[in-house]
This record gives structure tokens, sequence and C-alpha cells, in this order.
């Protein structure tokens, strides 16, 4: 993979949300010219659960008290899941 596979050609004056279009659009652009498949959508959302549970779930949040902890993972899981499927949709749609 050269160097500049995902640099920006655009200093976007500060925007952020539009360089991080960019950015996502040479990300995008990258995978396409992989001719990779994408797996099945309930596969990838079943992996991503499970990598959660294993590795996310088990740290502990500081500040966090332990009766409330299961509560905002079961919460920050659901985020995380709820934006893997959006950006499958997305890459699945282009």
């Amino acid at each position: 993979m050269p160097v500049n596979t995902f640099a920006l050609t655009s200093n976007f004056n500060g925007n952020q949300v539009a360089a991080s279009g960019a950015l996502i659009e040479n990300f995008r652009e990258w995978i396409r010219g992989l001719n990779v498949p994408l797996p099945p959508k309930a596969d990838l959302l079943k992996q991503i659960a499970e990598a959660y549970d294993a590795y996310v779930a088990p740290i502990d949040i500081p500040g966090v008290p332990n009766l409330v902890e299961p509560w905002l993972d079961s919460a920050l899981k659901a985020i995380v899941l709820q934006q893997v499927s959006r950006i499958y949709d997305n890459f699945a749609a282009n």
C-alpha cells in the first residue's frame, strides 16, 4: 500500500467534517479496489458483538459504579452495533 493512500488533497480550511468525509471516501475507494466481498451483515454484527463482549465490556470504567456499569456497557454496545450497521449499509450501497 502506498504511503499516501489515505492522504487528503485539500486542507479543508479547518472543516473537520469535510476532512473526515474525504478520508472515508478515500478508505471506501481503497476497499473497493481490493475486490473483497462484504461478509453477511448478521455475521459481521455477531463478530463485532462478540469482540465487544470479549475486549471492551471487561474494562472497568473509572468513576462509574459497578451497579451502573452493566447498563452503560449495554448502551455503548448498542451504539457500536448501530454505527457498524450504518457503516456496513453505506459500504454495501456503494
